[in-house]
């Protein structure tokens, strides 16, 4: 295994003393220091300023990431990850003016276990194979195959696969099926149980470069059309953490947590103000209000969206005038809205549906005519176009923060956002009982406040919104290649900007797509069945059918396909051999 350092792999800051013994193709980064002695197996990478100890053993396919210092008597098996800034001690009682070297006690991580960024190790223990400690975590004593633990000192808060998802209840991971049983006291996987492996997961190393793992059809798991669990599962110590900050304020309405919620999403939005209320429909309630949208006043929308759009207007006391929708992208015709103007116009409100921006051209208009123009963003968090985020682009913007939007809560939440003072103000006003003063009302307002609770939980998710819309992006980027060409289907392109809260194709034979996608156990939803001018609360407009004919036909075409940040390759590939199969 000695051998010459390959040309290229090892940076020239790094030091590699003679005597250590480096397999093909590991790479060692800036400033890391491998000892005489050490040995590390192929593929393996030293981020920067890594130390391997002399008698330190580190396997194949191991990533070691920045400030490791891996010390004599410590094992990494194959295929381990160690995060930033974990530390492994070496002895039980270190003490700088006494000599224990020959107290080193031998620490082994074994294969595919992962070890959390700023976690401790205490030395003399086993990590058992395929393990999950959480990030700052302090292990104390040996941890089982599989187990996920976290906190000081480290306790098992569940079970996770070989892929490091979390297990359901019933041991079964939700990414590639496999099922699990207990063993001592840990788990191992099960090979049995009458499943017929068809799959694959690929590994970077050799040592395992392709294993079982995904049951046939008939078997399988079925495929989520939501999986919150698995997006909930890494983040449950932050989680509880913000859960335990919010018990200890015993403030859990409004409040610190609120206001620093809202000022990070101001300035990721750039705007002036962001005023958390308590859900998305409550957010264009009192935006509504606010511009003192009431009694016979018009106000001009899709009908091809969720109830809550048109269902505000209806409530803060206004009409809802529908107009029809783009063929294309599906988002309220911006010609169409300038035909529905009249004299009783107080406000647009186009809906960036399923993520995709409205047109500019409903912004334009709404400045040439001097109209407000009400975004309903609820779908579309993290959107952008050339004028800016979406939600920004008009008078005001409206988020939910419903637990499967790209921006979930775990309860509900929502958000208004402007850069009109004067609305903000308004909107503080209002979502508080139109109070000004504890006991002091001025105006009759409502109870649209967020929850502080709420707010914690979406200060932890915020930080990984990026990451979770570009996971969606690449599944829709995914099924737009695979399904290039299937007659009749018609996939939503890849649109600059666009979030994918869902990812929708048309077809002229839905209920036939859906049912054999069902079959081969893929879940799916209709995002709307019906446009909501033929809804029955709309009826006293007089709408009939055939007057919005593109809503219309849309209802009848459009089918979402699983696209949440979780979904995995695995799964991702099932959905689209199955759309494959049943469209031939």
């Amino acid at each position: 295994m000695s051998r010459a350092v390959e040309p290229g792999l090892v940076h020239e800051t790094a030091i590699v003393e003679p005597g250590a013994e480096l397999g093909e193709g590991v790479r060692v980064w800036h400033h890391a220091h491998v000892m005489a002695g050490a040995r590390v197996g192929a593929r393996s990478s030293l981020g920067k300023g890594v130390f391997v100890g002399g008698r330190a053993v580190i396997g194949a396919g191991v990533r070691v990431q920045n400030g490791v210092s891996v010390f004599d008597g410590v094992t990494l098996e194959d295929d381990v990850f160690v995060g930033p800034h974990a530390v492994f001690t070496n002895v039980k009682a270190p003490r700088a003016f006494v000599s224990r070297k020959n107290e080193l006690a031998e620490t082994r991580v074994e294969r595919g276990a992962t070890i959390g960024a700023g976690a401790v190790i205490v030395c003399g223990v086993t990590v058992g194979a395929y393990a999950f400690v959480g990030a700052g975590a302090v292990v104390t004593r040996s941890v089982p195959a599989h187990a996920l633990v976290v906190g000081n000192p480290a306790r098992r808060v569940g079970w996770v696969s070989r892929l490091g998802r979390r297990l359901s209840a019933a041991l079964v991971c939700p990414e590639s099926g496999e099922r699990y049983r207990e063993e001592g006291e840990g788990l191992v996987r099960d090979e049995g149980g009458g499943e017929e492996a068809i799959g694959a997961v690929k590994k970077a190393g050799a040592a395992e470069e392709a294993r079982p793992v995904v049951a046939k059809a008939a078997a399988a798991p079925r495929v989520p059309f939501q999986d919150l669990a698995a997006e909930h599962a890494p983040l449950a110590p932050a989680l509880r953490a913000a859960l335990d900050r919010a018990l200890d304020t015993g403030r859990f309405v409004l409040g610190d947590e609120v206001a620093r919620l809202e000022a990070a999403l101001a300035e990721r939005l750039g705007v002036a103000h962001a005023i958390g209320v308590s859900s998305g429909t409550d957010a264009l309630l009192a935006t509504l209000m606010a511009l003192g949208i009431g009694a016979g006043d018009e106000v001009i929308t899709t009908p091809f969206t969720f109830f809550a759009t048109a269902g505000a207007i209806a409530r803060a006391g206004a009409t809802p005038v529908f107009v029809d929708v783009e063929a294309e992208g599906l988002c309220v015709d911006a010609a169409a809205v300038r035909a529905a103007v009249t004299s009783r116009t107080r406000a647009i409100m186009p809906v960036h549906l399923y993520g995709r921006a409205a047109s500019p051209a409903v912004f334009d208009l709404g400045a040439e005519l001097g109209l407000p123009v009400i975004e309903d963003a609820a779908q579309a968090l993290g959107g952008v176009t050339e004028r800016g985020a979406v939600g920004a682009l008009g008078t005001a913007g409206c988020f939910s923060f419903f637990p499967t939007k790209n921006l979930g809560a775990l309860g509900d939440g929502g958000l208004v956002v402007t850069n009109d003072h004067h609305l903000a103000e308004r909107v503080r006003l209002l979502r508080g009982q139109g109070a000004r003063a504890k006991y002091r009302h001025v105006t009759i307002g409502g109870n649209f406040r967020l929850d502080a609770l709420q707010a914690a939980f979406l200060s932890v998710k915020l930080p990984h919104l990026d990451a979770w819309t570009e996971a969606r992006r690449a599944h829709a980027a995914a099924y737009e290649a695979a399904f290039a060409g299937l007659s009749g289907l018609v996939t939503p392109g890849l649109v600059a900007g666009h979030v994918y809260h869902q990812s929708v194709v048309r077809h002229p034979e839905r209920d036939r797509l859906r049912a054999g996608l069902a079959e081969r156990g893929v879940d799916t939803e209709v995002y709307y069945p019906e446009p909501l001018h033929l809804a029955q609360a709309f009826a006293p407009l007089g709408y009939e059918v055939g007057s919005l004919p593109v809503a219309e036909r849309a209802a009848r075409e459009v089918l979402a396909l699983p696209v949440f940040p979780a979904l995995g390759e695995e799964r991702r590939a099932r959905v689209i051999a199955a759309v494959r199969e049943v469209l031939g």
